[in-house]
C-alpha cells in the first residue's frame, strides 16, 4: 500500500512540477503556440500615431487614406483621400489640432532617392506652365510639399486644366 501511495504521490509531484514550469513568458514557446515574427516596437508605436494622426484628420474633415507600413518597417506618410480638395488653410487648422500625434515620430534610418519623383514633377510643373498654368516648380527639398499644396491650389473645376494635367503628367512620367 505504502508503495502504491508512494507512486501516486510521485506522479502527482513531477505533475505538478511540469505543470508550474510550463511556459508563462512570450520568451519561451509552448507546445502548440504559433511562432510570430519579431516587430519593432518603435514601427508599432509610430504605425499607432499616424492612425491617430489620420484619424484626428478626419475628424477635422479632411478625409485621408490611412498610412501603410512598407516592407522595410517605415511607416509611410498618409495621403488625402482620392479625389478630397482642401485648401491650404483647412489643412493648416487641421495640423494645428493633428499634429501632435506625430511628435516624436521615427522615421526609416535610409533617406529615399527623390531625384527621379522631382524630376517628374518639375516635368509636370514645366508643361503646365507652357500651356498657361500658374504652377512652381519643385525641388529636391520641396516636393513632398509641392504636391499636397499642387492637390489643393490647382483649378479641378477648370475643364481645360483637368484635360491639360494627365497629358503633362504622362510627359513627366515618360
Amino acid at each position: 500500500m505504502i508503495n502504491k501511495l508512494s507512486k501516486l504521490m510521485l506522479v502527482a509531484a513531477i505533475g505538478l512540477v511540469l505543470a508550474t514550469c510550463g511556459s508563462g513568458s512570450s520568451d519561451v514557446p509552448s507546445l502548440g503556440a504559433t511562432p510570430t515574427p519579431a516587430v519593432d516596437k518603435d514601427t508599432l508605436d509610430d504605425e499607432a500615431k499616424m492612425l491617430a494622426f489620420t484619424q484626428c484628420m478626419r475628424d477635422e474633415g479632411i478625409e485621408h487614406v490611412d498610412a501603410v507600413v512598407d516592407a522595410d518597417g517605415n511607416v509611410q506618410r498618409p495621403v488625402l483621400a482620392e479625389g478630397i480638395q482642401v485648401s491650404r488653410e483647412e489643412h493648416g487648422k487641421a495640423m494645428q489640432v493633428c499634429g501632435k500625434h506625430l511628435e516624436g515620430m521615427t522615421r526609416g534610418s535610409e533617406s529615399q532617392d527623390t531625384s527621379e519623383q522631382v524630376d517628374q514633377y518639375v516635368a509636370l510643373a514645366t508643361c503646365l506652365c507652357g500651356k498657361g498654368y500658374d504652377v512652381d516648380d519643385p525641388t529636391a527639398e520641396t516636393f513632398d510639399q509641392w504636391g499636397q499644396d499642387f492637390r489643393v491650389e490647382f483649378d479641378w473645376d477648370d475643364p481645360e486644366a483637368v484635360a491639360a494635367y494627365p497629358m503633362c503628367q504622362r510627359l513627366g512620367l515618360l
